[in-house]
C-alpha cells in the first residue's frame, strides 16, 4: 500500500509541473479507453468538464465514445470525440474526429488499418484525413499487465486556412512507431500508457511525438481517471506552437 500510494504521488507531482490545459491536437490516441475488445459488443463513453461564470466566463467539455465488436479473430471499432472551448463569448474550439479501426487478430498479435478525420478549430485545421495500417506485436504479457510495439504506414491529406489568402494543402506519407503498456496496481488502480512517434516519409525533420499516461480508478459502474497529453509538431504548418499538453480529470461509462 506504501509503494502504491508513493507512485500515486509521484504522477500527481510530474502532471502538477509539466501539464498545461490546452486542446490542440493531431494524434489521436485509440488505446486511452478501457473497453473489452474480447466481449461481442462493447461501448464506452468518457466526459470532461469545466464550466466558469463571472470574472472567467468559460465554457470548456470533451466527450470520447468507442463502440467495439468482436467476431472470432476479427475486431472493429468506431472511435467517436468531439471537444469544445468558448470563453467570454468567443468559441476556440469546436473540434470532432471520427475514426473507423480494424483488427486481425493473431494471439496477441495482429494486423490492424483504419480511415480516420477530424478538424481542428484551434490550430485552423479545417480537415485532416489519414489512412493506413501496420502489424502490432505483443512483448510482454503478465496476467492483466502487458507491452506492445507497432509499426505502420499512413497517408494523410490536411488543409489549413479554407478561404483565406494563407490557405495551405498539405500531404504526406508517414512512418508510424508506437508503443502501449499497461500496469495493474491493485485490482483498482491502474495505467495505460501510449506513446507514438510519426516521421515524414520524404522529410524526416518532419516528425510528431505523443505522450499520454492514464491513471484509472475503477469502480462498479463507472471509472475515474486522470492524464497528461504531450503532443509535439517538429515542423508546423502555419504559425502555431509546436508543443501542446493538457492535464484531464474525467469519469468513463462502460455498456
Amino acid at each position: 500500500m506504501k509503494y502504491t500510494t508513493a507512485i500515486i504521488y509521484k504522477f500527481f507531482t510530474f502532471f502538477y509541473l509539466f501539464g498545461q490545459f490546452t486542446l490542440a491536437q493531431t494524434i489521436i490516441n485509440t488505446e486511452n479507453m478501457m473497453i473489452d475488445d474480447q466481449g461481442k459488443l462493447s461501448y464506452a463513453l468518457n466526459f470532461q468538464g469545466n464550466l466558469n461564470f463571472g470574472n472567467i466566463d468559460l465554457i470548456q467539455f470533451s466527450t470520447a465514445q468507442q463502440f467495439s465488436k468482436s467476431v472470432n479473430k476479427h475486431l472493429f471499432r468506431l472511435l467517436l470525440n468531439y471537444d469544445y472551448i468558448k470563453e467570454s463569448g468567443t468559441e476556440i474550439s469546436s473540434d470532432y474526429t471520427g475514426q473507423l479501426r480494424y483488427n486481425y487478430r493473431i494471439n496477441k498479435n495482429s494486423f490492424f488499418a483504419f480511415l480516420q478525420a477530424q478538424n481542428i478549430k484551434s490550430l485552423r485545421m479545417n480537415h485532416r484525413y489519414t489512412s493506413g495500417g501496420g502489424y502490432r506485436h505483443r512483448i510482454i504479457q503478465r496476467k492483466d499487465n502487458f507491452w506492445d510495439l507497432s509499426a505502420g504506414l499512413f497517408f494523410e491529406d490536411e488543409l489549413y486556412d479554407n478561404n483565406l489568402s494563407t490557405q495551405n494543402q498539405v500531404y504526406n506519407l508517414r512512418y508510424s512507431l508506437s508503443t502501449f503498456l499497461k500496469y495493474k496496481f491493485s485490482e483498482k488502480l491502474l495505467i495505460n500508457l501510449s506513446l507514438y512517434y510519426q516521421i515524414n516519409k520524404s522529410n524526416t525533420k518532419d516528425y510528431r511525438l505523443f505522450l499520454e499516461p492514464r491513471i484509472y480508478y475503477t469502480l462498479d459502474k463507472f471509472n475515474i481517471f486522470l492524464d497528461w497529453t504531450h503532443r509535439f509538431h517538429s515542423t508546423p504548418y502555419i504559425d502555431v506552437f509546436r508543443t501542446d499538453n493538457s492535464l484531464n480529470v474525467g469519469v468513463e461509462f462502460k455498456i
